[in-house]
Order: structure tokens, then sequence, then C-alpha cells
């Protein structure tokens, strides 16, 4: 095993995973909080929020607009590859300086207010959230450090057999929710707060997968794993000759199927029919499937593409059980970004990485 192609796998799967992970989050949390849309008039939950200028490294992910009184910002921060927890600290802090005089928030009406009190929900992997809540404890104290900031931080993980999200309140931080405006019967601070003791919350896939079909993408560019695998599952099959489609669906496809791609036609495509709340980029498109030929999946002729398809992950996205489509879609990005570093990285077949950190 060469340790150019151990450090390509392990970084294009932390890359994948990331936003995998983050799309995942932004899209549970978009179900919890649409039960407040019944309450507010001008209810909005954003999932492409206003950007911070360059060089702050850090953008909320999504905010949510209740009313001129109260909304809420948040920010879902990565698993550690290359930053450890006080350069991801530092990099969240800049962010929170450049919004701290107001950040605006759009309401459904497509106008931007901001509100009068906005809290900021930041979800921190499990693996470092009490180091990290420390971390943000100590730097919050500092005399260079001058932030109105409200920070409720928030400790996710993966429970990998079952499935689902566990998010539970990290507690080095005493910031809660400023939730006056809220009603009590969907008090936030009761769900995962000191209301509620603190309880873990739990988001299985169902809540998470059935918006992400049609919302796979946040207001970062996508790596070209998580492109490539979204369109190995929800895109290339539609894509199938008839016969070829049924053989699919029946878990039957064990040849490989040539399917000619237009990457401009594509795109639209994906954004007219699937993609929602979001657009998806041609150059996007275009270096996912130069992604898929240096994996020898796809190959480019005459400014198009010819994709090899076939059933690389057996019985995909058929059987109605979110969590096997979770895994699978896992399984898949793995299997791609093996072969795109034994073939892309040097030009040579190298052994594969294992994945054990991850």
């Amino acid at each position: 095993m060469s340790s150019s192609d151990t450090t390509c796998v392990d970084r294009r799967h932390h890359s994948f995973r990331t936003y995998n992970d983050t799309v995942d989050v932004i899209s549970g949390w978009e179900t919890v909080f649409g039960v407040f849309e019944s309450y507010f008039d001008q209810y909005y939950f954003d999932r492409f929020p206003v950007s911070t200028v360059e060089p702050v490294e850090y953008t909320p992910d999504f905010s949510v607009y209740f009313n001129d009184n109260y909304g809420i910002i948040a920010k879902v921060l990565p698993k550690t590859l290359h930053l450890d927890p006080p350069q991801i600290a530092e990099h969240l802090i800049e962010m929170l300086s450049e919004c701290d005089s107001g950040y605006p928030l759009s309401r459904s009406d497509g106008t931007e207010t901001n509100p009068e009190d906005t809290d900021v929900v930041v979800f921190v992997p499990d693996s470092y959230s009490s180091q990290f809540g420390n971390i943000l404890d100590t730097r919050f104290s500092s005399s260079d450090i001058d932030l109105d900031s409200n920070v409720v931080l928030i400790r996710y993980g993966m429970d990998d057999e079952r499935a689902h999200y566990i998010f539970q309140r990290e507690t080095a931080l005493e910031e809660e929710f400023r939730e006056d405006e809220l009603p009590d019967e969907e008090s936030l601070n009761e769900t995962i707060g000191p209301d509620g003791d603190y309880q873990s919350y739990k988001l299985g896939t169902r809540e998470f997968l059935r918006p992400k079909t049609k919302k796979p993408i946040y207001n970062v560019k996508p790596p070209e794993s998580y492109l490539a695998t979204f369109l190995w599952m929800k895109e290339f099959p539609t894509e199938l000759a008839r016969d070829d489609f049924i053989d699919w669906k029946k878990g039957q496809i064990n040849k490989q199927q040539q399917i000619s791609i237009d990457c401009q036609h594509l795109t639209d495509k994906l954004n007219m029919q699937r993609i929602v709340d979001g657009e998806l980029r041609t150059e996007w498109i275009t270096e996912t499937l130069e992604f898929l030929c240096t994996t020898r999946y796809a190959e480019c002729v005459n400014n198009s593409y010819r994709v090899m398809y076939t059933g690389l992950v057996r019985d995909i996205d058929i059987s109605g059980d979110r969590s096997r489509e979770y895994r699978r879609a896992t399984e898949l990005a793995i299997k791609l970004i093996k072969r795109y570093c034994r073939y892309g990285e040097d030009g040579e077949e190298q052994g594969q990485s294992s994945l054990e950190d991850f």
C-alpha cells in the first residue's frame, strides 16, 4: 500500500463523509423545525443562507426565520482530518465575528431581515465535542474576543448499525435557546435542552433521507465522489432502456450498460425536475463525470460522456429500507473513491487503503 494512495482515499472519503453528514443534518433539522411553519406566517428554513465574505473560511449552513424577534443560524462542523479542534474553533470564531453585527435571514416572501435575537446553533461531531466546548468556553472568556453571539452547542454522531443520528446538548457552553417567541408545546429547550434534562434526540433515516432525495446539496460545492454517488443511485438508472431499467429494479443488472450523457442537458434536467431549493452547476457535473472517467466507469467522447453503468451495489435503492439505502450509498462512495485513487493519483494500480479511521 502506498502512502500516497492512503492519503488519497482518506482525504476523499473525509470530503464525502463531511458533505454527506452535513446534508443529512440539514435535512433532518429541516424536518424538525418544520413544525413551526404552522405557527409563523413568514417562517422559512433556508438551506442557502447568505455566504460570509472572503477570507472567512466558514459560512452558515442553514438559517431559520421565525419572526422579526427570533431566528437561528447554524453551522455543521466537520470531523477532524487536516484541522484539529483549536483550528476549527478559530474558523468558527471568524464566522461568528462576521455575523455578530447582524446577519440577514430570508423570510418566506423572499425578503430579508435581521431578527432582534438570532441564536447560533453549532453541531459538533461527538468525537471531539467535549474538547471543543472547553476550547470555545476558554476563547470566549479571553480579552481579545468580544462577541454578542448566543452559541448553542450540540454534539452529533451516527449510529451506523441503526443508521440514525444522535444529537445531545454539549453543556461546556451554558447558553440555551432564547425561545420566548416559540410555542411552549414545541420547546427546543425541552426537546434537546435543560427542560428535558438534556436527553439525546434521535433522527432516523426517514427524517433526513426523504428531504435529502430532492434537496441533496447545500450552499457549498459538493465533492465529486458525493455527486457521483447521487447520480449513480438516483439519476443514471432513469437513463437506462426500459428492459434494463426493469432488470435494475429487480437487482439483476449484472453487465455494464452504456449511458450517453450531455453535461448541459443533464444539469438542466436535474435542476428542473429533481433538485428543489438549489441549483447544480454544469461544471460540477463535468468534474464529476471526469472523476468517473478516472474510475474507468466513464469515458469522454467528443465533449460528451459515456457511462458504463452497472449494479456496483446490489439491489441499490429499490427495497424501500431507508437504513439500507444509507449504508449502500456510503458503500458505493467508498468503491468509487478507491478506484479513483487506484487509477488516478499516479497512473498505476496501487493497493487500496483501509478505512479504519472512519
